[in-house]
């Protein structure tokens, strides 16, 4: 599938569940519309922007003349929008998951390091001593003595 037709897909997808619900009590309508809000949301969580800053730059950068509200909004405005969202963000996602089959059998399995005590003290820990193992964190350039964590997730997270 195309990018454009990626977009056009979740654009019409959102808007239409949008349809019929009044998200605002009182206040003037926003330049942008909600459903381009989360269009851009959702859109840019697939290609990998994970920033407001990046999501707003790329958007208006190369697909500004879709969502032409856009041109008009400073980011932190789109920042603000998208952030207060977040409930209609629950919602539509609390929807999707009734839409999405699954298979029970499959899950996903990651392990992670778990540091019971630092390299200087690890001659005098005592604490599962039995079961620990040495082991070297390279974002904090230390060793250390701990146990491997295991975590499964299964549907729905």
């Amino acid at each position: 599938m195309e990018l454009t037709t990626f977009i056009v897909t979740v654009f019409c997808l959102i808007d239409d569940w949008l349809a019929g619900q009044h998200l605002r009590q009182r206040g003037p309508r926003p330049t942008l519309a909600d459903s381009e809000v989360l269009t851009i949301e959702g859109v840019g969580e697939f290609l990998g922007v994970d920033t407001d800053i990046g999501l707003y730059q790329y958007f208006r950068r190369h697909w500004a003349g879709w969502f032409p509200g856009l041109r008009q909004v400073h980011r932190t405005t789109f920042t603000r929008q998208a952030a207060n969202l977040w409930a209609v963000k629950h919602r539509l996602h609390q929807h999707l998951l009734t839409q999405v089959g699954f298979d029970p059998q499959i899950s996903l399995v990651d392990s992670v390091a778990v540091p019971i005590c630092r390299f200087a003290r690890a001659d005098r820990c005592r604490r599962l001593r039995e079961v620990a193992a040495w082991g070297r964190d390279e974002v904090a350039e230390q060793t250390y003595l701990g146990l491997p964590a295991h975590l499964r997730v299964c549907w729905p997270g």
